[in-house]
């Protein structure tokens, strides 16, 4: 009986001890503290953990079918579950031939791979975001800000704190402008001349009242008459006028001469 006894009372502190060993997988937070054992395609993570600064793996094993050189990406994530800073490791000196294993391997975090004013205390949660199968050495500060599912996305589908403020305050703004407007139009005479007859009345008020100044000043200064321009010069019009009186005299005694 008092084995029992002592068999149950182990079993509900082992369920109440906090668990140290758990299953995540590639992009999934793991807590500070936590070991777990992440399988990617090229190699397998084995005894992965975090803790006060430094990132430890049991062994790292190589499972593809040619040589590899040691390499992973590590997300560093804060309380608050945000990007603080992004390790990407990769060693062609720490190549591993197929099913070859890398045993006790650390990875120490150091300032550079952190955001400004950020130190491994910040650090509560890292996830294994890939292998760095292209083998990069920058861009620790690629993701800074953003949640582990947002690593990845498109950046005009992601708002910083910044940006989703302006974004609340531009809708408030919008918002109230369309407020002012109906509130004008339904309850005050602001906008009374804008249907459509009484602007066609007005534009026709309008013409008229130019059509009537421009007939007064032509009432007080009437047009000059126009110049004729002439075309021959006085000699030559006598000269026509002459011979045109000899013509008729002629004419008539021609005239006369028949009858």
């Amino acid at each position: 009986m008092k084995k029992i006894i002592v068999g149950v009372l182990v079993l509900l502190i082992g369920m109440t001890l906090p668990v140290k060993a758990a299953n995540y997988e590639m992009r999934e937070l793991i807590p500070s503290g936590i070991t777990t054992t992440i399988r990617g395609e090229t190699f397998l993570y084995k005894g992965l953990s975090y803790k006060n600064g430094i990132i430890k793996f049991e062994t790292i094993k190589n499972n593809s079918k040619e040589k590899k050189s040691l390499s992973i990406s590590i997300g560093l994530f804060d309380e608050k579950k945000k990007n603080v800073g992004t390790i990407n490791f990769c060693s062609s000196e720490m190549a591993l031939d197929t099913k070859e294993e890398k045993p006790n391997f650390v990875i120490d975090v150091k300032g550079s791979n952190l955001e400004t004013g950020k130190s491994y205390q910040d650090i509560k949660y890292i996830s294994v975001l890939g292998e760095n199968e292209n083998c990069r050495v920058d861009g620790s500060t690629d993701y800074i800000g953003q949640t582990v599912e947002q690593i990845g996305m498109p950046k005009n589908n992601t708002f910083n704190d910044e940006q989703l403020l302006l974004i609340n305050i531009v809708k408030v703004i919008v918002i109230g402008l369309v407020a002012w407007f109906l509130y004008r139009f339904l309850f005050t005479t602001a906008f009374r001349n804008m249907d459509g007859e009484d602007v066609r009345q007005e534009y026709a008020y309008i013409n008229k009242e130019l059509r009537n100044d421009r007939e007064r000043e032509l009432k007080k200064n009437p047009p000059k008459p126009k110049e004729v321009k002439k075309v021959k010069s006085d000699a030559v019009i006598e000269q026509e006028k002459i011979q045109n009186e000899k013509d008729k005299e002629d004419d008539s005694d021609l005239h006369n001469f028949y009858i």
